[in-house]
């Protein structure tokens, strides 16, 4: 004695959109989270890269920062006032956006100065604060003699 059974079958389409719209979302998940990191990775450890374009600008017009800065250093030894190490150091900020720090000493007083530059557009350093804009005037200018 055999007994029919006579079940209703169950559609796939319900599981077909439930894994689909499943995979869907991680593919998305994953480029809203992934993309950021990638392009964070392709421009990390260009600190160098950050400090050069700072250095390589023409504020004034014609020379390079990092010239103004030697020919002050030099008038600054000549006229006998004490100018310390020129300390650079570059951070990354978010993707191609780097923080560029100069340090300095001069006389007893520490300065420093501060520029953001993006990698990507290398756009000319943006200063940041009135020690990064005046500087190029203050190079240009020379050392004050001591008293």
């Amino acid at each position: 004695m055999a007994q029919e059974t006579t079940g209703k079958r169950e559609s796939s389409i319900g599981t077909i959109v439930g894994w689909g719209s499943l995979a869907v979302f991680a593919i998305a998940f994953g480029w809203y989270i992934g993309a950021p990191l990638i392009v964070g990775e392709r421009w990390s450890d260009k600190q160098k890269d950050a400090i050069q374009l700072v250095k390589d600008s023409k504020p004034t017009g014609g020379d390079t920062l990092y010239d103004l800065i030697r020919g002050y250093s030099l008038k600054a030894k000549d006229l006998d006032v004490y100018v310390g190490e020129f300390n650079w150091n570059a951070i990354q900020r978010d993707g191609p956006e780097y923080e560029v720090t100069l340090l300095w000493t001069e006389g007893s007083e520490r300065k420093v100065a501060v520029w953001r530059v993006n990698l990507k557009t290398k756009e000319s350093p943006r200063p940041q604060g009135n020690d990064a804009a005046g500087l190029p005037q203050r190079l240009a200018a020379g050392p004050q003699k001591k008293s």
